[in-house]
C-alpha cells in the first residue's frame, strides 16, 4: 500500500514538473528534452492563466489603412492629384500591403508548421485573387495618376501610357504578373502530405517579388544609388514581410497550444534575424530620397522614414520582450505580441504613403 502510494507521488510530481507545450528558444523541452522525444501533454491551464491572447484581425487591418490615411493627409499626400484621386491612391497601396501581408503569413504558418495547418492553403487562395483585384484597381488609379485625367476619365491608352512607360509603371505590370502566378500557386496547395514544404517556399518568394517590384521601381530605381538601393529595398520588404505576416499568423494559430509549440520557437529565430535585415536595408534604402540625415525632420519624406523607424523600434522591444518571456517559459508567452503587432500594422501603413509623399 505504502509503495503504491509513493509511486502515484512520483507520478504526480512527473505531471507537476511536465514543460508547457514544450517551449524553448531551441525548439527542444524545457531541461534538455530532445527535439525528437515525444513531449510530456501540457497541462491545462488555470482558470485561463495561461491562455495566449486573441487576435483582432479585422483591427490590424483598419489600423493599417487608417494610419495610411492619415499620414498620408498629414504630410501633403492628398490634395496635390486631387483629393478624391490621392485618396484612392492611398487606399489601394494600403490594401495592396494589407494583401501582401496576409498572404506572407499564410505561406509562412504553412513553412514553420508544416501539413499542421490546412487553413493556410484556404486563406492563401482567398488572398491571392483579393490582392490580384486591388493591384487592378490601383493600376487604373495611377493612371489616371500619370494621364492627369479624372477616375471617370480614365480611358484604354492612358493604362497603356502608365504600364510600359515610367519605371514604376515596369513594377505594377511585374506586381500583376507575381500574383498571377501566386493564384497558380495557391491552387497546387496543399502539397501532398509528407512531400514538404515546397509550394509554400515558392509561394512565399512569389509574394516577396509581388510585393516589392513597386517600391523597388520607383525611387530607389531611379535613384543615382540604386545599383545598392533597389537590392536593399527588396531585402526590407521581404524582412518586413516576414516579421509582420509572421507574428500575425502565430497569434491567428496561437490558441492551438501544440502548434505554438512547434511554430513559435523558429519564428522567434526568424523574426530576430528579419529585425536585422529590416534595419539595415532600411538604412541603405533611405539613402535613395535622403542625403543627409537632417532631413528627417526637415522634408516631409524624411518625417515619414522617421516615423517608420520609431515605429519600427517600439515594435522591436516588444518583440524582444515576448523572446524572454519564451527563453524563461512564460506564460502566456504571446502577452505583449497583440499590441506589436498592432504597432507593426500602423508602420506597415506609414510605409504605405512613402510614395505619395514628396
Amino acid at each position: 500500500m505504502g509503495a503504491a502510494r509513493r509511486r502515484r507521488g512520483r507520478g504526480r510530481s512527473r505531471v507537476r514538473a511536465a514543460p508547457v507545450a514544450g517551449l524553448t528558444i531551441d525548439g527542444s523541452a524545457p531541461g534538455g528534452t530532445p527535439t525528437g522525444a515525444a513531449p510530456d501533454p501540457p497541462p491545462r491551464a488555470a482558470a485561463g492563466s495561461a491562455v495566449e491572447p486573441a487576435p483582432a484581425v479585422a483591427g490590424w487591418a483598419a489600423v493599417l489603412v487608417g494610419v495610411a490615411v492619415v499620414v498620408a493627409g498629414a504630410t501633403g499626400g492628398l490634395g496635390p492629384d486631387g483629393v478624391a484621386l490621392d485618396l484612392a491612391q492611398a487606399l489601394v497601396r494600403a490594401a495592396a500591403d494589407l494583401a501582401a501581408v496576409v498572404a506572407a503569413g499564410a505561406a509562412l504558418i504553412a513553412l514553420l508548421a508544416t501539413d499542421r495547418v490546412p487553413a493556410a492553403d484556404r486563406v492563401l487562395a482567398t488572398v491571392a485573387p483579393l490582392w490580384l483585384g486591388v493591384l487592378l484597381v490601383e493600376t487604373f488609379v495611377r493612371g489616371a495618376v500619370v494621364s492627369g485625367r479624372g477616375l471617370a476619365d480614365v480611358r484604354g491608352p492612358d493604362l497603356l501610357e502608365f504600364l510600359p512607360g515610367p519605371r514604376a509603371g515596369t513594377g505594377q505590370l511585374v506586381a500583376l504578373a507575381a500574383v498571377l502566378a501566386l493564384i497558380g500557386v495557391a491552387g497546387s496547395r496543399p502539397a501532398r502530405p509528407g512531400a514538404g514544404p515546397g509550394p509554400a517556399v515558392l509561394a512565399l518568394v512569389v509574394v516577396v517579388a509581388a510585393a516589392a517590384a513597386p517600391a523597388a521601381t520607383g525611387h530607389a530605381g531611379a535613384s543615382t544609388v540604386a545599383a545598392y538601393a533597389v537590392p536593399a529595398v527588396v531585402a526590407h520588404v521581404a524582412a518586413a514581410l516576414l516579421w509582420v505576416g509572421g507574428l500575425g499568423a502565430v497569434l491567428v494559430t496561437a490558441r492551438d497550444a501544440e502548434l505554438l509549440a512547434l511554430a513559435l520557437p523558429r519564428f522567434s529565430r526568424l523574426a530576430l534575424g528579419a529585425v536585422v535585415v529590416l534595419g539595415v536595408s532600411g538604412a541603405l534604402a533611405a539613402t535613395a530620397r535622403l542625403s543627409s540625415p537632417t532631413e528627417l525632420v526637415t522634408t516631409g519624406y524624411g518625417a515619414v522614414v522617421a516615423a517608420k523607424v520609431a515605429l519600427f523600434a517600439v515594435a522591436a522591444a516588444l518583440g524582444g520582450a515576448t523572446r524572454a518571456r519564451l527563453r524563461a517559459g512564460r506564460l502566456p508567452v504571446l502577452v505583449w505580441a497583440p499590441v506589436e503587432v498592432l504597432v507593426l500594422a500602423a508602420a506597415t501603413g506609414v510605409a504605405a504613403t512613402l510614395t505619395q509623399t514628396a
